[in-house]
């Protein structure tokens, strides 16, 4: 696996290569940081389980927010 340099401005912000971003497809991230190592995990990863949920269900949009309201409450309660 090639090596890739993600470079800090002045700012503080992270820049990724290109390569890296086409492959995550995501634009954020939970950061952690592990023995001086800092892991960004993307977050549309955690969720693209549910994507297709509910296909073939006869709910109403109502009824498939509240769900996905719940279930985000869910992991956000995990996550913390």
């Amino acid at each position: 696996m090639p090596v890739e340099i993600a470079r800090l401005d002045d700012n503080g912000r992270l820049y990724l290569p290109a390569s890296i971003r086409k492959k995550l497809r995501s634009k954020e991230f939970y950061i952690e940081e592990r023995n001086g190592e800092i892991i960004l995990v993307p977050i549309r990863k955690r969720i693209e389980k549910y994507w297709g949920i509910f296909k073939g269900e006869d709910l109403t949009a109502e009824e498939i927010d509240k769900i996905v309201e719940e279930e985000t409450e869910k992991l956000l309660r995990d996550e913390l």
